[in-house]
């Protein structure tokens, strides 16, 4: 085990359309290509990115350690790549869609 005090993340817990749907049943679901409700981490861990965040550093299988954990910010350095041994800084996604119309 990592030694360390652990970091928990959730996801948010509102909904574009009210609906009649629980937070609850919401928060239950995991769907395909989204993370869990609930993640945590430690600092020290070795963390892999499943997205792309900023070409060609942080893109899709970059490998990471996280340096520090905050409520809306994740420090890290990058292991491999054309970033290798700089520190980044990885924000919360809101997914906010605004201005994107469903």
């Amino acid at each position: 085990m990592i030694p360390g005090a652990v970091t928990e993340y959730r996801s948010f817990d509102t909904v574009v359309y009210e609906v009649n749907l629980p937070p609850k049943f919401l928060n239950s679901l995991d769907p395909a290509g989204l993370p869990p409700h609930r993640f945590t981490l430690k600092t020290g861990c070795p963390i892999i990115l499943m997205r792309n965040l900023y070409q060609p550093k942080l893109c899709i299988g970059t490998r990471l350690c996280v340096k520090k954990t905050l409520p809306n910010v994740i420090e890290a350095t990058i292991f491999t790549g054309k970033g290798k041994v700089e520190t980044v800084f990885i924000l919360r996604d809101t997914s906010d869609s605004d201005g994107y119309p469903i």
